[in-house]
């Protein structure tokens, strides 16, 4: 799934109607693309960090995750979640949310998908594609849901990633948890991301999103930890046995708590 699905969903969030939220339609005009400018060096880095994650067969992540959500009025608070996430590639999915929000799992393990809110007590689940990425876009479809970062968990990160991407930059490096860290600036006419990438892993430590095509410029930051790549995951990771004293609701009634 690309970047642009989140977009939509958080656009819509913050008040934006689904007509401005959408592609323009065939035939529409639309705007010129701006110069594209490439730092060379930011862009191996880029790729590095993204062939480590289409490489890897399997992985686990922490994040935690802080993003910008309207109150009634408009005004844009922040929230913050922590996620455990293990992915098996082609096929299998595990994610468990908890913090400012709903406390949240969900389980894809190739057949199906199932989201469980134990804090509601009800779970629901539907049938599913069997591949990540395709399942990715059926749960935007059928519930609604889209995971944080899913750019990373897709089959191409690096093409979801620079999707519409017009410049790319290294800027100087940072410091994340005590140690130094190169540094990566990423941006469109509707998007700026910005990547943190451990040097001797590859893997990323950070990211952040600011929606500037938004009058409101949300932003959504990921701070990674604890990534662990082609280990023997348990059986069960991809499962979840019917939960007790729960009932039972559709996929999307449950999604809707992802929200």
């Amino acid at each position: 799934m690309k970047l642009t699905t989140w977009i939509t969903a958080l656009l819509l969030a913050v008040g934006v109607g689904a007509a401005a939220a959408q592609p323009p339609k065939s035939g529409s005009p639309t705007p010129a693309a701006a110069a594209t400018v490439k730092d060379s060096s930011a862009t191996a880095l880029l790729k590095r960090m993204c062939d480590r994650l289409q490489a890897a067969k399997t992985f686990t992540v922490r994040g935690e995750v802080s993003l910008e959500l309207p109150l009634r009025d408009g005004t844009l608070a922040t929230f913050f979640n922590e996620y455990d996430t293990a992915v098996r590639r082609p096929n299998g999915l595990a994610a468990h949310r908890v913090g400012d929000q709903s406390d949240f799992r969900f389980v894809y393990d190739g057949k199906s998908m199932t989201a469980f809110v134990p804090d509601k007590k009800i779970w629901g689940s539907a049938s599913a594609p069997a591949t990540l990425e395709a399942m990715l876009r059926a749960a935007d479809e059928q519930g609604g849901l889209n995971m944080p970062f899913d750019e990373l968990l897709v089959a191409d990160p690096y093409a979801a990633i620079t999707a519409g991407i017009t410049e790319i930059e290294r800027a100087p490096q940072a410091t994340v948890r005590g140690k130094k860290i190169e540094h990566l600036v990423l941006s469109s006419p509707e998007l700026h991301l910005e990547y943190w990438i451990d040097p001797g892993t590859a893997l990323p430590a950070r990211s952040l999103v600011i929606y500037v095509d938004h009058p409101l410029r949300p932003h959504f930051i990921v701070d990674y930890a604890d990534w662990k790549l082609d280990t023997k995951l348990p059986a069960d990771t991809f499962t979840l046995s019917k939960p007790q004293g729960a009932t039972e609701v559709n996929f999307r009634d449950a999604a809707d708590s992802f929200r």
